[in-house]
């Protein structure tokens, strides 16, 4: 395993050239502080796009400037109690200047901050609050892509052979950075992992894979895409195609940047995407058994 200065990781067989590269993005959506507002508590604006309606209520965990955590809290409404303002609890706007961070805390003093490490540029991070129910749905915050990097590890453990295929665990996805050198040298084709949102208009397959043929840059490459159409008919892995028209992944930057590579998109599908995100079990069993195939269909 290989760590970038940045951040990223990736490992492939020692001694191996492969041409080939498996990606699924590491960083998921979070905050920062940016000040101590005059009532104590924190102003903080997003990492990542995710729309401040589904802050309110997150727990979160708040990190020192060592990296280390330094308190927990909750994400709030700025006016966050009816008995205390009315009706001004339905008007106020749902932005994230109106979003306020509780320290669980007593002293939220400028100086007992500091003391504590916590000021601008504090990293804030949310918890998954996951619940698997018995009807086989995974709830949680932002599964966008831990999910897809549980499908990998778990073809690992399956024993897929990663002969030929470089494993990218890319950290700044959300933030539209992506993938380049040296995630990719040397590599001709990328299968990218991510998440499906399901809503109007859209073909997500809900207990299979999504294989994507389009999002936001334009056609996944058709040749590479095709493929996955097809191991999926091969495997009998449930399966839809897709088009994304506000969407981004992980290869993207690659291709933009100029490299000469073939991307494919491959998800588990999901609702309410960037927000309270669902998933069915089925849905991730099915792109960890694409993994395996597209792992053991060395072209």
């Amino acid at each position: 395993m290989t760590t970038t200065a940045r951040g990223d990781l990736y490992a492939q067989r020692k001694g191996d050239a492969p041409r080939r590269a498996i990606t699924a993005h590491l960083d998921t959506l979070g905050a920062m502080v940016v000040r101590r507002r005059d009532d104590g508590r924190l102003a903080v604006r997003p990492i990542g796009h995710w729309n401040a309606r589904f802050a309110g209520g997150a727990r979160v965990r708040v990190y020192d400037h060592d990296g280390e955590v330094a308190a927990s809290g909750t994400l709030l409404p700025e006016k966050a109690s009816g008995h205390v303002f009315n009706e001004a609890v339905d008007a106020q706007p749902s932005d994230w200047h109106h979003i306020a961070l509780r320290l669980d805390v007593v002293d939220t003093s400028s100086d007992a901050l500091e003391e504590m490490g916590i000021g601008v540029g504090s990293l804030v991070s949310v918890e998954s609050q996951s619940e698997l129910t018995e009807t086989g749905f995974i709830n949680a915050r932002h599964l966008d892509n831990k999910a897809a990097i549980a499908c990998v590890l778990a073809a690992l453990r399956a024993g897929a052979d990663v002969t030929g295929t470089r494993l990218v665990f890319s950290c700044a996805e959300e933030l539209g950075v992506g993938m380049s050198e040296p995630l990719l040298a040397g590599i001709e084709e990328v299968l990218n992992l991510d998440i499906a949102a399901q809503g109007e208009g859209q073909q997500v397959c809900s207990d299979g894979v999504t294989i994507a043929f389009m999002d936001s840059q334009g056609p996944l490459h058709p040749v590479a895409s095709r493929r996955l159409v097809t191991l999926c008919q091969q495997h009998a892995i449930p399966f839809t195609r897709d088009c994304f028209p506000f969407y981004y992944c992980d290869g993207d930057s690659a291709s933009k940047a100029g490299m000469d590579l073939r991307n494919a998109l491959a998800c588990f599908g999901a609702d309410a995407s960037h927000g309270w995100e669902r998933v069915h079990c089925d849905s991730l069993v099915a792109l960890t058994q694409l993994v395996m195939a597209w792992l053991d269909d060395q072209v």
